[in-house]
């Protein structure tokens, strides 16, 4: 009998706004030190997956952001270059209380709204990719990360129409 599978599980969120824009964070960690990633990160024990999604937007960007406003809109099995296994959820929400500043000036240095339909060349592979998903509609993914320098090798993704949440009245 093989072992059973265990994996971390990474929460994160696009703050989408009307003009198309979705929030990134440039890293001041050493590894990823100038790439742009999503906000987010790991889902701590015992919390469900919307909660944490808010917790990690709190705590990075400063904003609250209610789970009942988050829209999932990729699940995502990502292959490290060292073979460790991830998942991750991306949400995405256009609706959030405060103004986004940077909450964490030592693990960050800037905010930056982007395009996500054409990544900032200095994205991280993985947001490169998600953001692929995101503007296609696919709503999961199997990524493949590379060694450094290359792209990320994205594998049996399937492609659906673009989630959209319901416009509130």
């Amino acid at each position: 009998m093989t072992d059973r599978y265990k994996s971390i599980v990474d929460v994160l969120v696009l703050l989408h706004r009307q003009d198309g824009r979705v929030l990134l964070l440039r890293r001041a960690e050493p590894r990823y030190t100038g790439q742009l990633t999503i906000v987010g990160g790991h889902l701590d024990r015992d919390e469900w997956f919307e909660d944490g999604a808010c917790r990690e937007v709190r705590e990075e960007v400063g904003v609250h952001v209610d789970p009942e406003d988050l829209w999932l809109c990729c699940t995502a099995h990502l292959i490290s270059p060292d073979g460790e296994r991830r998942l991750a959820l991306l949400f995405t929400t256009q609706t959030w209380s405060g103004e986004p500043f940077n909450a964490e000036p030592d693990r960050h240095t800037e905010l930056v709204w982007a395009e996500p339909g054409e990544p900032p060349l200095d994205a991280h592979p993985f947001t490169g990719a998600l953001l692929e998903h995101f503007v296609t509609g696919s709503p999961r993914a199997n990524i493949r990360m590379p060694a450094t320098g290359e792209e990320a090798i994205r594998d049996r993704s399937v492609s659906c129409p673009p989630v959209t949440p319901p416009k509130e009245s």
